[in-house]
Parts: structure tokens; C-alpha cells; sequence
């Protein structure tokens, strides 16, 4: 945790961004983050002048208009985009059709194949986010990811030489997961909309940080030494973000 200082707005070629500074005794650099289209968060090391920090995101400006325009390409996209009859889906990274049908069930059920996703119903309401469609649908997709999140985490622990003390799923904005000093990690369950490759991607992240809990380039060294692409995957996690964050998300 960190102070926050709320910041006004900053201009960035004819284009307003509001943001805030979180400064912590923990940080050795800054890190701007772009969570949506007009907004900046920054994290910066206690003591920082403003000043640098300035410069800093000014050095930066290229960076941040190609991460507005990724978020809009995302919001453009019609994958992810409602929960209506024939939308399109992400799971395991693969677009799948959404099928809403009204056949009588008493309690709303989900059932797949290999291109649709199908909730059952007893009635339609003919509306987006239907409760019973995005109660019912969350619910499996959560149960999809404890599977494979246990299954994945299992090999890779094997495999890295560590054991999690507790495995648990989360539902956050923005984090993908974390790992405790006491060896307790946790997943965002919308992972399983990424591709299995990314998937094991997050898993090993976390493990890794059971033998580095930090960054460094021992910690990157390890997670290499097991997903040798981990940059490649890495980039695909940052670049689809808000496209897998856009459906069933808190506070939406």
C-alpha cells in the first residue's frame, strides 16, 4: 500500500487523461498503467519529485496512445461484447457462439461444445446481461477454470519443485494473480478465456515467485528456464486484457 495523490488531468496530443499517483516505500521505478481510454494510474517510489515523475510520462507519451488505442480496438471488438443470443465468446481462446435457449429447465444450466456455449433456460427475456444468462454462465465458467487452474498448477509445481499452500480463484479488475509469502496464490478465473498456453503462462508466473517474490532477473531467468516463449505470452496477456475483462466483471 502507498499514498495516493489525486492528480487533475494531463494532455497528451489533444487528448485529456485523468489520473493519480500512488507512491510506494516498495517501488524502485515508476509504472504508469492505462486501465481505460481517458485514465492513467502511476505508481512511483516514495520521495520521487513530481518533476521526474513528468518527465517521465512524458518520455512515455508513444506508449501510452498505443495502449488507448488497443483499449478501443477491444471495445470495437464483438467478441466479448453482450450476453444476447448468437454473441461471440471467448474460451480457451477460441471464439465460441452463444446460444440462449428456452426449453424448460426449471434452473439454468450451461452445456458445450466445440463452437457454441449454450445456457438453458426456462424463458428468454430477450435482453443483454440477463441475470439467470450471466449468473449461470459466470458460474461455469468459473467451474472451467478451477479445473484447469488445479490440473496446470499441479504439473507446473511438479515440475518447478514448489507447493502452493492454497490455490483460490478471485474475481478483480484488473490482476491476474498473486502469490503470498506464505505460498497462497490466486487466479483471476477469466484466464480460462485466454489460450491454454497463457494460461500456463500465469501459473508459472506465480510459481515462480514461490523461489523470487519480486521481479528480478533471477525471477524472469526461472520463468524462461520453463516457458521459454513466457515474453511472447506475457505480451498477449497485456494486449487482450480488456478484451477477456469485459464481460461479468465487478462493478459492471
Amino acid at each position: 500500500m502507498g499514498n495516493i495523490i489525486s492528480m487533475t488531468t494531463l494532455t497528451i496530443s489533444n487528448r485529456t487523461f485523468s489520473y493519480s499517483v500512488r507512491f510506494s516505500n516498495r517501488r524502485r521505478s515508476v509504472q504508469i498503467r492505462v486501465p481505460k481510454p481517458d485514465c492513467l494510474e502511476l505508481a512511483a517510489p516514495t520521495g520521487m519529485p513530481w518533476p521526474k515523475i513528468r518527465q517521465l510520462v512524458e518520455s512515455k507519451h508513444a506508449w501510452i496512445l498505443r495502449q488507448v488505442h488497443r483499449l478501443e480496438v477491444a471495445a470495437a471488438q464483438m467478441t466479448n461484447a453482450t450476453l444476447t443470443h448468437g454473441a461471440t465468446l471467448l474460451y480457451q481462446g477460441t471464439p465460441h457462439t452463444l446460444l440462449l435457449l428456452a426449453d424448460g429447465k426449471t434452473k439454468p444450466n450451461v452445456t458445450y461444445s466445440p463452437c457454441t456455449i449454450a445456457v438453458h433456460l426456462s424463458e428468454l427475456v430477450g435482453q443483454d446481461n440477463d441475470p439467470a444468462v450471466s449468473g449461470s454462465l459466470k458460474k461455469w465458467y468459473v467451474k472451467q477454470a478451477q479445473q484447469q487452474l488445479l490440473e496446470r498448477t499441479r504439473h507446473w509445481a511438479a515440475q518447478i519443485g514448489v507447493q502452493p499452500s492454497r490455490l483460490s480463484l478471485r474475481d478483480q479488475k484488473t490482476r491476474w494473480g498473486s502469490c503470498s509469502s506464505r505460498g497462497a496464490i490466486s487466479f483471476n478465473w477469466r484466464i480460462i478465456m485466454a489460450p491454454p498456453a497463457v494460461l500456463d503462462y500465469l501459473v508459472v508466473h506465480e510459481l515462480c515467485h514461490m523461489l523470487h517474490p519480486n521481479h528480478s532477473a533471477a525471477y524472469w531467468r526461472e520463468v524462461a528456464r520453463h516457458l521459454p516463449d513466457c515474453r511472447e505470452l506475457r505480451r498477449w496477456l497485456r494486449q487482450n486484457s480488456s478484451l477477456l475483462m469485459k464481460l461479468m466483471s465487478p462493478g459492471r
